[in-house]
Protein backbone atom coordinates (compact mmCIF):
# COMPACT_ATOMS: atom_id res chain seq x y z
CA UNK A 1 0.00 0.00 0.00
CA UNK A 2 0.64 3.71 -0.60
CA UNK A 3 1.99 5.45 2.96
CA UNK A 4 -0.97 7.54 4.76
CA UNK A 5 -0.19 9.65 7.83
CA UNK A 6 -0.29 7.45 10.79
CA UNK A 7 -1.10 8.35 14.36
CA UNK A 8 1.86 6.72 15.65
CA UNK A 9 4.10 8.40 13.47
CA UNK A 10 6.15 11.13 14.61
CA UNK A 11 5.62 14.75 12.59
CA UNK A 12 7.19 13.88 9.14
CA UNK A 13 6.88 10.77 8.62
CA UNK A 14 4.64 8.71 7.15
CA UNK A 15 2.94 4.86 7.64
CA UNK A 16 4.21 2.24 5.11
CA UNK A 17 3.41 -1.03 4.68
CA UNK A 18 4.77 -3.32 7.08
CA UNK A 19 4.03 -0.84 9.91
CA UNK A 20 7.56 1.23 9.99
CA UNK A 21 7.52 5.38 9.70
CA UNK A 22 9.30 6.41 7.03
CA UNK A 23 9.63 9.72 5.72
CA UNK A 24 7.97 10.74 2.22
CA UNK A 25 10.85 10.31 0.13
CA UNK A 26 11.08 6.58 1.39
CA UNK A 27 7.68 6.35 0.23
CA UNK A 28 6.79 4.14 -3.56
CA UNK A 29 4.80 5.18 -6.30
CA UNK A 30 1.83 3.69 -7.88
CA UNK A 31 1.91 2.70 -11.63
CA UNK A 32 -1.91 0.47 -12.44
CA UNK A 33 -2.18 -2.24 -9.90
CA UNK A 34 1.96 -2.16 -8.76
CA UNK A 35 3.98 -0.18 -6.19
CA UNK A 36 7.30 1.37 -7.37
CA UNK A 37 10.54 1.95 -5.21
CA UNK A 38 11.66 5.38 -4.79
CA UNK A 39 14.17 6.40 -7.41
CA UNK A 40 12.31 3.86 -10.01
CA UNK A 41 12.35 4.57 -13.55
CA UNK A 42 9.33 3.93 -16.34
CA UNK A 43 8.42 5.36 -19.40
CA UNK A 44 4.85 6.62 -19.96
CA UNK A 45 5.00 7.11 -24.00
CA UNK A 46 7.72 9.22 -24.90
CA UNK A 47 8.27 10.12 -21.38
CA UNK A 48 11.21 9.26 -18.94
CA UNK A 49 9.30 9.34 -15.30
CA UNK A 50 11.43 8.60 -11.63
CA UNK A 51 9.68 8.15 -8.78
CA UNK A 52 9.99 10.48 -6.22
CA UNK A 53 7.79 11.24 -2.69
CA UNK A 54 4.99 9.09 -4.07
CA UNK A 55 4.68 10.83 -7.03
CA UNK A 56 6.14 10.05 -10.98
CA UNK A 57 7.89 12.95 -12.32
CA UNK A 58 7.85 12.60 -16.03
CA UNK A 59 10.10 15.01 -18.53
CA UNK A 60 7.57 17.34 -20.63
CA UNK A 61 8.50 16.12 -24.54
CA UNK A 62 5.74 16.17 -26.94
CA UNK A 63 4.91 12.31 -27.82
CA UNK A 64 4.68 11.20 -30.98
CA UNK A 65 0.37 10.61 -32.29
CA UNK A 66 -0.39 6.86 -33.20
CA UNK A 67 -3.82 6.23 -34.39
CA UNK A 68 -4.94 2.24 -34.94
CA UNK A 69 -7.36 0.42 -37.16
CA UNK A 70 -7.43 -2.94 -36.57
CA UNK A 71 -10.47 -5.47 -36.98
CA UNK A 72 -13.69 -4.94 -38.53
CA UNK A 73 -12.66 -2.15 -38.14
CA UNK A 74 -12.39 -0.63 -34.62
CA UNK A 75 -10.34 2.79 -34.62
CA UNK A 76 -8.20 4.91 -31.60
CA UNK A 77 -7.41 8.46 -32.61
CA UNK A 78 -4.62 10.04 -32.21
CA UNK A 79 -5.68 11.33 -29.32
CA UNK A 80 -7.15 8.53 -27.77
CA UNK A 81 -10.93 8.24 -29.16
CA UNK A 82 -11.84 4.80 -29.79
CA UNK A 83 -14.75 3.80 -32.26
CA UNK A 84 -16.43 1.37 -34.65
CA UNK A 85 -17.33 1.97 -38.15
CA UNK A 86 -18.09 -0.67 -40.24
CA UNK A 87 -17.87 1.32 -43.94
CA UNK A 88 -17.85 -0.21 -47.06
CA UNK A 89 -15.69 2.17 -49.06
CA UNK A 90 -12.12 4.11 -49.15
CA UNK A 91 -11.17 6.30 -46.70
CA UNK A 92 -9.28 9.47 -45.67
CA UNK A 93 -7.63 8.28 -42.58
CA UNK A 94 -5.03 11.16 -42.28
CA UNK A 95 -3.78 14.37 -44.07
CA UNK A 96 -1.90 17.55 -42.94
CA UNK A 97 -3.84 20.49 -43.71
CA UNK A 98 -1.39 21.90 -46.53
CA UNK A 99 -1.36 18.60 -48.22
CA UNK A 100 1.90 17.24 -47.50
CA UNK A 101 1.08 13.81 -47.46
CA UNK A 102 -2.03 11.47 -47.21
CA UNK A 103 -3.28 7.95 -46.08
CA UNK A 104 -6.06 6.43 -47.05
CA UNK A 105 -7.82 2.51 -46.61
CA UNK A 106 -10.14 0.43 -48.21
CA UNK A 107 -12.31 -1.16 -46.76
CA UNK A 108 -14.58 -4.53 -48.07
CA UNK A 109 -16.97 -6.57 -46.50
CA UNK A 110 -15.42 -9.58 -44.68
CA UNK A 111 -18.55 -11.56 -43.70
CA UNK A 112 -22.28 -12.05 -44.08
CA UNK A 113 -23.06 -10.05 -41.17
CA UNK A 114 -22.08 -6.70 -42.78
CA UNK A 115 -18.49 -6.06 -41.17
CA UNK A 116 -15.80 -4.87 -43.00
CA UNK A 117 -12.10 -5.32 -42.90
CA UNK A 118 -8.88 -3.14 -44.74
CA UNK A 119 -7.86 -4.49 -48.28
CA UNK A 120 -5.60 -2.00 -49.24
CA UNK A 121 -3.58 0.99 -47.93
CA UNK A 122 -2.43 4.02 -50.10
CA UNK A 123 0.24 6.72 -49.07
CA UNK A 124 0.47 9.97 -51.26
CA UNK A 125 3.29 12.07 -50.77
CA UNK A 126 4.12 14.95 -53.12
CA UNK A 127 3.77 13.24 -56.57
CA UNK A 128 4.73 9.55 -54.79
CA UNK A 129 2.13 7.19 -54.47
CA UNK A 130 2.47 4.11 -52.49
CA UNK A 131 -0.18 0.82 -52.65
CA UNK A 132 -0.36 -1.87 -50.74
CA UNK A 133 -2.60 -4.25 -51.62
CA UNK A 134 -3.51 -7.11 -49.68
CA UNK A 135 -1.63 -10.69 -51.06
CA UNK A 136 -0.43 -8.17 -53.84
CA UNK A 137 3.42 -6.87 -54.25
CA UNK A 138 3.98 -3.22 -52.74
CA UNK A 139 3.65 -0.49 -56.08
CA UNK A 140 5.22 2.95 -56.02
CA UNK A 141 3.60 5.09 -58.75
CA UNK A 142 2.70 2.32 -60.38
CA UNK A 143 5.75 -0.10 -60.44
CA UNK A 144 6.25 -3.04 -58.44
CA UNK A 145 8.65 -2.81 -55.82
CA UNK A 146 9.80 -5.12 -52.92
CA UNK A 147 10.95 -4.59 -49.93
CA UNK A 148 13.83 -3.20 -48.47
CA UNK A 149 13.50 0.05 -50.23
CA UNK A 150 15.11 3.34 -49.90
CA UNK A 151 13.86 5.96 -52.63
CA UNK A 152 16.18 8.75 -51.86
CA UNK A 153 14.32 11.60 -53.92
CA UNK A 154 11.09 11.46 -52.04
CA UNK A 155 12.62 10.84 -48.92
CA UNK A 156 10.67 7.22 -48.30
CA UNK A 157 11.93 3.76 -46.81
CA UNK A 158 9.84 0.86 -47.03
CA UNK A 159 10.96 -2.30 -45.00
CA UNK A 160 9.97 -5.28 -42.79
CA UNK A 161 9.61 -4.85 -39.29
CA UNK A 162 8.08 -8.54 -38.45
CA UNK A 163 4.33 -9.26 -39.17
CA UNK A 164 3.92 -5.74 -40.88
CA UNK A 165 5.01 -3.57 -44.10
CA UNK A 166 6.34 -0.28 -42.57
CA UNK A 167 6.63 2.82 -44.81
CA UNK A 168 8.77 5.93 -43.52
CA UNK A 169 8.68 8.91 -44.47
CA UNK A 170 10.57 12.18 -43.99
CA UNK A 171 7.73 14.22 -43.15
CA UNK A 172 7.56 12.34 -39.68
CA UNK A 173 4.82 10.09 -40.97
CA UNK A 174 4.88 6.09 -40.73
CA UNK A 175 2.52 3.60 -41.71
CA UNK A 176 2.90 0.05 -40.38
CA UNK A 177 0.02 -2.79 -41.96
CA UNK A 178 0.01 -6.59 -41.20
CA UNK A 179 -0.83 -7.12 -44.84
CA UNK A 180 -4.57 -7.39 -43.17
CA UNK A 181 -6.64 -5.95 -40.62
CA UNK A 182 -3.72 -4.18 -38.78
CA UNK A 183 -3.36 -0.23 -39.79
CA UNK A 184 -1.26 1.90 -37.54
CA UNK A 185 -0.44 5.60 -38.37
CA UNK A 186 1.98 6.83 -36.86
CA UNK A 187 2.60 10.87 -36.55
CA UNK A 188 5.64 13.15 -35.36
CA UNK A 189 4.96 15.88 -32.59
CA UNK A 190 5.24 18.57 -35.02
CA UNK A 191 2.21 17.72 -36.57
CA UNK A 192 -0.33 18.23 -33.50
CA UNK A 193 -3.02 20.11 -34.76
CA UNK A 194 -2.58 19.78 -38.14
CA UNK A 195 -4.36 16.88 -39.24
CA UNK A 196 -7.65 15.06 -40.55
CA UNK A 197 -9.41 12.17 -41.16
CA UNK A 198 -10.68 9.52 -39.20
CA UNK A 199 -7.71 9.43 -37.25
CA UNK A 200 -8.80 13.39 -35.90
CA UNK A 201 -7.08 16.11 -35.52
CA UNK A 202 -4.19 15.48 -33.12
CA UNK A 203 -4.14 18.55 -30.98
CA UNK A 204 -4.60 16.27 -27.55
CA UNK A 205 -8.73 16.85 -26.99
CA UNK A 206 -10.25 13.33 -27.90
CA UNK A 207 -13.70 14.92 -27.56
CA UNK A 208 -13.28 17.01 -30.83
CA UNK A 209 -11.84 14.11 -33.06
CA UNK A 210 -15.96 13.45 -35.04
CA UNK A 211 -15.04 16.53 -36.62
CA UNK A 212 -16.40 15.87 -40.48
CA UNK A 213 -14.64 17.31 -43.80
CA UNK A 214 -16.91 20.39 -43.61
CA UNK A 215 -15.31 20.80 -39.92
CA UNK A 216 -18.86 20.05 -38.24
CA UNK A 217 -18.60 17.72 -35.19
CA UNK A 218 -20.62 15.00 -35.69
CA UNK A 219 -22.31 13.27 -33.04
CA UNK A 220 -21.91 9.72 -34.30
CA UNK A 221 -19.37 7.50 -35.92
CA UNK A 222 -21.84 6.40 -38.98
CA UNK A 223 -21.82 10.28 -40.08
CA UNK A 224 -18.50 10.85 -39.03
CA UNK A 225 -17.03 8.28 -41.07
CA UNK A 226 -19.58 8.68 -44.08
CA UNK A 227 -17.92 12.07 -43.92
CA UNK A 228 -14.48 10.86 -44.89
CA UNK A 229 -15.26 9.27 -47.83
CA UNK A 230 -13.11 9.40 -50.85
CA UNK A 231 -16.22 8.46 -53.12
CA UNK A 232 -20.03 9.49 -52.38
CA UNK A 233 -21.04 6.76 -54.73
CA UNK A 234 -20.43 4.06 -51.88
CA UNK A 235 -23.41 3.12 -49.97
CA UNK A 236 -23.26 4.79 -46.02
CA UNK A 237 -22.94 3.14 -43.15
CA UNK A 238 -25.62 1.50 -41.37
CA UNK A 239 -25.40 2.43 -37.84
CA UNK A 240 -28.25 0.03 -36.76
CA UNK A 241 -26.74 -3.46 -37.79
CA UNK A 242 -27.41 -6.09 -35.08
CA UNK A 243 -23.44 -7.22 -33.13
CA UNK A 244 -22.77 -10.13 -35.36
CA UNK A 245 -22.94 -13.03 -32.39
CA UNK A 246 -26.56 -11.91 -31.91
CA UNK A 247 -26.77 -13.89 -35.25
CA UNK A 248 -25.24 -16.94 -34.19
CA UNK A 249 -25.08 -18.53 -30.80
CA UNK A 250 -22.98 -21.01 -31.92
CA UNK A 251 -20.38 -18.89 -33.00
CA UNK A 252 -20.93 -16.26 -30.00
CA UNK A 253 -19.89 -19.52 -27.71
CA UNK A 254 -16.75 -19.98 -29.67
CA UNK A 255 -15.83 -16.43 -29.80
CA UNK A 256 -16.76 -15.98 -25.86
CA UNK A 257 -14.17 -18.75 -25.47
CA UNK A 258 -11.92 -17.98 -27.78
CA UNK A 259 -11.60 -14.16 -26.60
CA UNK A 260 -11.98 -14.82 -23.18
CA UNK A 261 -8.07 -15.59 -22.78
CA UNK A 262 -7.24 -11.73 -22.73
CA UNK A 263 -9.18 -11.68 -19.82
CA UNK A 264 -7.15 -14.41 -17.87
CA UNK A 265 -3.86 -15.18 -16.71
CA UNK A 266 -1.78 -14.83 -20.45
CA UNK A 267 -2.38 -11.47 -20.51
CA UNK A 268 -2.94 -10.25 -16.86
CA UNK A 269 0.53 -9.09 -16.36
CA UNK A 270 -0.69 -6.42 -18.80
CA UNK A 271 -4.16 -5.54 -17.25
CA UNK A 272 -3.49 -2.88 -14.86
CA UNK A 273 -1.58 -1.08 -17.89
CA UNK A 274 -4.20 -1.50 -20.26
CA UNK A 275 -7.74 -2.58 -19.32
CA UNK A 276 -8.62 -5.63 -21.30
CA UNK A 277 -12.12 -4.79 -21.65
CA UNK A 278 -12.70 -2.92 -25.07
CA UNK A 279 -10.09 -5.09 -26.26
CA UNK A 280 -12.32 -8.35 -25.43
CA UNK A 281 -15.48 -6.59 -26.84
CA UNK A 282 -13.70 -5.85 -29.99
CA UNK A 283 -12.39 -9.33 -30.37
CA UNK A 284 -16.22 -10.57 -29.53
CA UNK A 285 -17.32 -8.53 -32.48
CA UNK A 286 -14.42 -9.68 -34.73
CA UNK A 287 -14.46 -13.14 -34.25
CA UNK A 288 -18.23 -13.58 -34.68
CA UNK A 289 -18.51 -11.21 -37.76
CA UNK A 290 -15.94 -12.30 -39.76
CA UNK A 291 -17.15 -15.73 -40.64
CA UNK A 292 -15.90 -15.90 -44.61
CA UNK A 293 -13.05 -18.34 -43.85
CA UNK A 294 -10.81 -15.68 -42.57
CA UNK A 295 -12.31 -16.24 -38.50
CA UNK A 296 -8.70 -17.07 -37.13
CA UNK A 297 -7.01 -13.91 -38.77
CA UNK A 298 -9.61 -11.80 -37.03
CA UNK A 299 -9.18 -13.23 -33.54
CA UNK A 300 -5.63 -13.43 -33.53
CA UNK A 301 -5.70 -9.68 -34.87
CA UNK A 302 -7.61 -8.84 -31.94
CA UNK A 303 -5.60 -10.41 -29.39
CA UNK A 304 -2.52 -8.91 -31.17
CA UNK A 305 -3.73 -5.68 -30.81
CA UNK A 306 -4.09 -5.71 -27.22
CA UNK A 307 -0.43 -7.71 -27.30
CA UNK A 308 0.63 -4.36 -29.48
CA UNK A 309 -1.04 -1.62 -26.95
CA UNK A 310 1.08 -3.67 -24.42
CA UNK A 311 4.44 -3.08 -25.85
CA UNK A 312 3.77 0.45 -26.50
CA UNK A 313 3.04 1.48 -23.30
CA UNK A 314 6.45 -0.50 -21.87
CA UNK A 315 4.93 -4.07 -20.89
CA UNK A 316 5.29 -6.82 -23.89
CA UNK A 317 4.01 -9.92 -23.94
CA UNK A 318 4.89 -13.63 -25.19
CA UNK A 319 1.60 -14.59 -26.28
CA UNK A 320 1.67 -16.96 -29.12
CA UNK A 321 2.43 -20.38 -29.42
CA UNK A 322 1.06 -23.21 -30.97
CA UNK A 323 -2.56 -23.48 -30.30
CA UNK A 324 -2.60 -19.89 -30.13
CA UNK A 325 -2.29 -17.83 -33.32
Amino acid sequence: TLCVPGCRCPPGLLLAQGGQCVPPAACPCPRGARLYPPGARIRRGCQACVCQRQRWHCGHEECAGTCVATGDPHYVTFDGRAFTFAGDCEYLLAREATGLFAVTAENVPCGATGVTCTKSVVVAMGNTVVHMLRGREVTVNGVAVRPPKVFGGSGLTLQRAGLFLLLLTRLGVAVLWDGGTRVYVRVSPRLRGRLAGLCGNFDGDAENDFGSRDGALEATPEIFGDSWRLSPLCPEADGHRPHPCDDSPQRSAWARGRCGVLRHQLFAPCHDLVPPQRFYEWCLFDACGCDSGGDCECLCTALAAYAEECGRRGRPLRWRSQGLC
